[in-house]
């Protein structure tokens, strides 16, 4: 009986101990790539870089990602994906929203592009050097945030759902643009004013159609 739990419970642990060493090499592989990323650039890190500061053979990469955009993607998805649909839920469930709510929710994104202006910027390069590669494509992008905002779309009558939809995203995306620069200091503004133009703009689209409508 006891060697019969001994066999049955040795199979169930070898698989275990092969997904740890894999999770492992993966990481080891992540780790290596955004450290030569942040150092070399993107575009000027090869595979070869990656493996050896690694440790491990191009065959153990292939077996892992099928190129360097997909460490960036990954990246994107574990760290930047999740906080902005955590961000635009929020802001879906703004009642109104009131200028006081929203203006506290655009600074937060502001500082969202504070915390993540790395990560950003590796994946701009990425769909950059590997433009085929759609996972980060912006577009791609807008439509995964935009689902996180059914509230406000349903305020919407159906035939005009699609226009409402393409408004929220050139909203995200101009959000986005200037947001990247203003971090980088390529747009110097103050913050207070930033917000308060970004309220009027957000305040008045939010608010557009709907039931509110006529009243």
């Amino acid at each position: 009986m006891h060697a019969d739990d001994r066999d049955s419970a040795g199979p169930r642990r070898r698989p275990s101990m092969r997904l740890r060493q894999k999770e492992q090499t993966r990481r080891l592989l992540r780790e290596a790539a955004l450290g030569l990323f942040a150092a070399k650039g993107y575009a000027a890190t090869t595979i070869d870089d990656i493996t050896s500061v690694a440790g491990a053979s191009r065959a153990t990469f292939y077996l892992h990602y099928d190129g360097k955009a997909r460490i960036v993607a990954e990246l994107y998805e574990d760290t930047i994906m999740p906080e902005t649909f955590e961000y635009y839920r929020r802001l879906d469930s703004l009642d109104g929203p009131d200028d006081a709510a929203l203006r506290g929710w655009l600074d937060d994104a502001l500082g969202f592009f504070e915390r993540h202006r790395d990560a950003l910027r590796l994946a701009d390069e990425a769909v950059s050097a590997d433009p085929g590669f759609e996972q980060l494509l912006p577009a791609r992008l807008l439509d995964r945030i935009t689902e996180c905002m059914p509230r406000h779309l349903g305020r919407w009558p159906a035939p005009e759902r699609e226009p409402a939809r393409l408004r929220v995203q050139l909203l995200i995306l101009q959000l986005s643009h200037f947001a990247r620069l203003w971090v980088d200091g390529h747009w110097p503004v103050k913050r207070d004013v930033a917000l308060d133009v970004l309220l009027d703009l957000w305040g008045h689209a939010l608010r557009a159609g709907g039931p509110e409508r006529g009243q």
